[in-house]
Formats: structure tokens, sequence, C-alpha cells
């Protein structure tokens, strides 16, 4: 993990830090108040932002990341390029959107995921790096881009 700062991005990934920034605005959190917001970049540009959705039983509640990843895949998109996870503190995916980070990664251990803390902590990791022995469609024989 790299930790780095929001000046030294891209422009590409400031582009996808500010999505994610404008989507956690968004958060449905009444229960938490725990607002996180996601975007994604697929291999071909497009941009896909969403922020986390909360209903009452908590453990129905939906990630931002999963669902940044959720409509990108509705839209027909099958390749994360990178991936923003934007909230309070650490912007390490937890363990149930890292499988969701990799079902879209075709395989490819060094997409790129950013870390973006509200107090403008940037860190930078790679899928590999937080997900060193994943459980995929790769390990079925199967390449998401196919569906």
């Amino acid at each position: 993990m790299i930790r780095t700062s929001f000046d030294a991005l891209s422009q590409a990934d400031k582009a996808l830090v500010t999505a994610a920034a404008q989507a956690r605005e968004k958060a449905y959190t009444p229960y938490s108040n725990h607002k996180v917001g996601s975007a994604v970049r697929t291999k071909s540009g497009r941009l896909f932002a969403a922020c986390n959705v909360e209903v009452v039983t908590l453990q129905q509640s939906v990630h931002a990341e999963r669902n940044a990843v959720m409509q990108m895949a509705a839209a027909g998109e099958r390749q994360i390029e990178a991936i923003v996870c934007h909230g309070p503190y650490s912007g390490v995916p937890c363990a149930e959107c890292r499988q969701v980070i990799w079902e879209f990664c075709c395989d490819d251990p060094e997409v790129m995921i950013i870390g973006s803390t509200l107090d403008g902590e940037i860190e930078l990791m790679t899928i590999g790096e937080i997900y060193p022995s994943p459980y995929g469609p790769g390990t079925k024989g199967i390449d998401p881009r196919k569906f």
C-alpha cells in the first residue's frame, strides 16, 4: 500500500475520487450514519458511482463498492480498471466487497483500489495485495467479459 495525496493522482484518478465523494453525499445511513461512496472506472473508461444503502436489519444493507460494481455490470460493463472507496476512515474494502471486486477484475491482481478518507488521506493498493488468494471466476474457467 502506498500513501499519497489527492494532488499526486492522475486526472483520471482524481475524477474517480471526486465521483466517489459526490456519491457519498447521497448515502442512506439512518442507523449507523457511516456514509461511504464508491466509483468504478472500467477498462473502456466509463465511470459508475454509488453510495451505501442501509436497511433496518443492517444485514441486508449494501456497501457502496458493491453498489458501484453492480451498476457497472447492469450497464453491460465487465472489467474494472480501478475503484475508489471514499469514507470517514480507511478506504480498504471489506472482505465481501473484495470478493465482488475480484469477480470483475478478470484475474488481474494489479487492478487499482484507491482508498480515500474524509481527512484527505489517499491509500493506493491493488486487489492482489489485499486479496492474495482469490476465489473467483477464473477458478471455474469463466471470463466475465464473455457474459
